[in-house]
């Protein structure tokens, strides 16, 4: 018995021993001075490290105290490599850039006011269907000139989808991305909205 049991302990520790070559860090620590201009708060980071060093080597997140991701990547023996995507507190947008391709940036701008408002999901018993009808101007670089309701569900509703509409117009703007619907030559959007 005593010998089955020092075989399966030496069978353990070598198994033990034997991994992927990489372990998980996490720490929590102050940001630098560069940083805290842009986020001025604490953050936990998560990352691998190749066994045996202290080398960056895999899956990256950092994180803010209240676990919202702020940057997310992977490196590769301690340089950052492919796409990365970084929160951008201001606009309330991730950006994706990617490093192999000089840093160039991606903005990911989501079309919003197609959903449900999450508000009105939680507010009410029962969601409102119908149609909202907006008339659309665009310049010659595909920015919002103007914007008319022509038709809507509810005063709420309809406020909350045209502002939604106006900041993706915002955003598309200050990113300079062409928005879809002038793109395709929309002059009038019809969201169907239904359970």
């Amino acid at each position: 018995m005593k010998f089955i049991f020092i075989i399966l302990s030496i069978l353990f520790a070598i198994g033990c021993s034997i991994g992927a070559g990489h372990r998980e860090i996490i720490t929590y620590h102050k940001l630098t001075k560069e940083q805290k201009k842009v986020l001025g708060r604490i953050v936990k980071e998560k990352y691998e490290v190749r066994k045996g060093t202290k080398i960056k080597n895999g899956k990256y997140e950092r994180y803010d105290l209240n676990f919202l991701r702020l940057e997310q990547g992977n490196y590769v023996n301690g340089q950052k490599t492919g796409v990365w995507k970084i929160w951008n507190e201001e606009d309330e947008i991730w950006i994706e850039r990617d490093i192999d391709q000089n840093g160039k940036e991606n903005p990911i701008i989501n079309q919003e006011y197609l959903k449900y408002p999450m508000i009105i999901v939680e507010e009410r018993d029962s969601l409102p269907t119908g149609r909202i009808v907006m008339k659309l101007k665009f310049d010659d670089n595909c920015q919002l000139e103007q914007l008319e309701l022509i038709n809507g569900i509810d005063n709420e509703f309809d406020s909350i989808i045209v502002n939604k509409y106006k900041r993706y117009a915002r955003l598309s703007k200050k990113y300079q991305i062409p928005i879809e619907d002038c793109t395709l030559k929309r002059d009038t959007l019809k969201i169907l909205y239904s359970n």
